[in-house]
């Protein structure tokens, strides 16, 4: 019998909003999302993404729109290439990505 001391609960995130958690026990391996739903997801997200990259390009135009693909939409890296380029701080950068994703539309 498996003892709630045994177990621990892992969550990662996915996209910004979403988790999946998984437990596992001294003797199972962390399990995952199923891959055919996680390729769905990235496929999603990718397609999200690439149609964004305009606007992202529009805002950020000293990025290249390869730049942007290759972020993936992924805040960290976004943020990461608007500081570099732009020469502002990484709260700024982070400031600018933040509110840029927040304003979807």
């Amino acid at each position: 019998m498996t003892t709630s001391k045994d177990k621990t609960s892992k969550i990662s995130p996915i996209v910004a909003g979403t988790t999946i958690s998984t437990t596992t026990t001294k003797d199972e391996k962390t399990t995952s999302a199923p891959k055919a739903a996680t390729a769905q997801h990235t496929k999603a997200t990718d397609d999200i993404w690439q149609k964004r990259v305009g606007a992202a390009h529009k805002m950020w135009s000293k990025l290249s729109e390869s730049e942007l693909k290759k972020s993936a939409g992924e805040p960290a890296k976004l943020a990461e290439l608007v500081q570099t380029r732009y020469s502002i701080s990484r709260t700024e950068a982070d400031k600018q990505v933040k509110n840029f994703i927040g304003n979807r539309s």
